[in-house]
C-alpha cells in the first residue's frame, strides 16, 4: 500500500496522540514518585489515572490480548498468596501483608501497570523492578539512616520512567 496524504496524516496523529499519552504517562509517574517518596502514600486517582492511560495506550498503538493481562493478575495474586503465607507462617498467626507490609497503594500501582505489558514483559517488569527497588533501598538506607521502609511503587515509577527513557534514546526495549 503507498503512502498517501491519509496515511501520512494517520501516521502524524498517532505520533502526536504517542507523545502527549507518554507526557501525560511521566507527569502521573512523577506525582507517585513525590508522593510515595514524601507521604509513603499516593492518591487513589493515580493508579486509576496510570490504569485509564495503559488502557488507551493499549487500544491505540500495542493491542495486547486481554488473556495476558488475566495472566499478569494471576501472577499478580499468587505473588501476594506467597507472600501472606510466608508471613502468616512466620508470624504463627493469619497476617495480611497488604494492610501491615506493603500497602494499598503499591498493590493498585502493580494492578494499575497491567495494561501496558505482555505478559512476558510484565514479569520482566515485576522482577527487575523489584531488584531495582530493593538495591534503590540499599542505597538510601545507607545515606539516610532513618530510612525504614521501601517507597514501592515510587521506585517502581521511577524504574519505569528508566526505562521509558533508555528505550526512547536507544531503541532498546528493556521490557520486551
Amino acid at each position: 500500500m503507498g503512502s498517501g496524504p491519509k496515511q501520512i496524516v494517520d501516521r502524524n496523529c498517532k505520533g502526536l496522540m504517542d507523545l502527549m499519552l507518554k507526557t501525560i504517562l511521566v507527569i502521573v509517574l512523577i506525582l507517585i514518585v513525590y508522593q510515595d517518596m514524601k507521604m509513603r502514600l499516593i492518591h487513589i486517582l493515580l493508579p486509576v489515572a496510570l490504569f485509564g492511560l495503559g488502557m488507551v495506550m493499549n487500544w491505540f498503538f500495542v493491542d495486547y490480548a486481554y488473556m495476558e493481562w488475566l495472566w499478569s493478575l494471576l501472577f499478580l495474586g499468587l505473588n501476594f498468596l506467597v507472600v501472606t503465607l510466608y508471613f502468616s507462617v512466620k508470624k504463627r498467626s493469619y497476617t495480611n501483608p497488604i494492610d501491615t507490609l506493603i500497602g494499598w497503594g503499591d498493590v493498585l500501582f502493580l494492578i494499575a501497570l497491567i495494561p501496558f505489558f505482555s505478559f512476558r514483559g510484565y514479569l520482566q517488569f515485576f522482577v527487575m523492578g523489584m531488584i531495582f527497588s530493593l538495591l534503590l533501598f540499599v542505597v538510601m538506607k545507607a545515606i539516610y539512616p532513618k530510612y525504614r521502609t521501601i517507597p514501592l511503587a515510587g521506585f517502581l515509577a521511577l524504574f519505569l520512567m528508566g526505562t521509558m527513557l533508555v528505550d526512547g534514546v536507544t531503541d532498546i526495549d528493556l521490557l520486551l
